[in-house]
């Protein structure tokens, strides 16, 4: 997963055509720590989406641009717009955001 730096690289990813997952998260985070294998999941399954996160502690330009106070903030885009956010390690809701707007080829999970 791409780590965003600075506004340049987010508004590059966000953008760009296609779907666009971007992740809020520091390194103290427990919550983006249990949903990591989640999201490990989610970009093997949607391969044609393109996930990028940052971390709100050194990319704050990113993170008060999307209003991303709370982690994990997760805000999907779909060719430049904003289709909606999940707030929390709520696994379900992002999968959901992420169905509405893929229309990629779906890969075969893993287990």
């Amino acid at each position: 997963m791409e780590e965003l730096k600075d506004r340049n690289s987010y508004v590059k990813a966000s953008n760009a055509d296609g779907l666009a997952i971007l992740e809020a998260t520091t390194t103290w985070c427990s919550q983006c720590k249990a949903i990591a294998p989640f999201v490990e999941k989610m970009i093997k399954r949607y391969p044609e989406a393109r996930f990028y996160k940052y971390d709100t502690d050194t990319a704050d330009d990113i993170s008060q641009e999307l209003a991303a106070n709370q982690m994990p903030t997760f805000h999907v885009f779909k060719d430049g717009d904003l289709l909606g956010s999940v707030t929390g390690a709520r696994a379900a809701e992002l999968e959901k955001l992420i169905k509405q707007g893929y229309d990629g080829k779906v890969g075969e999970d893993e287990e």
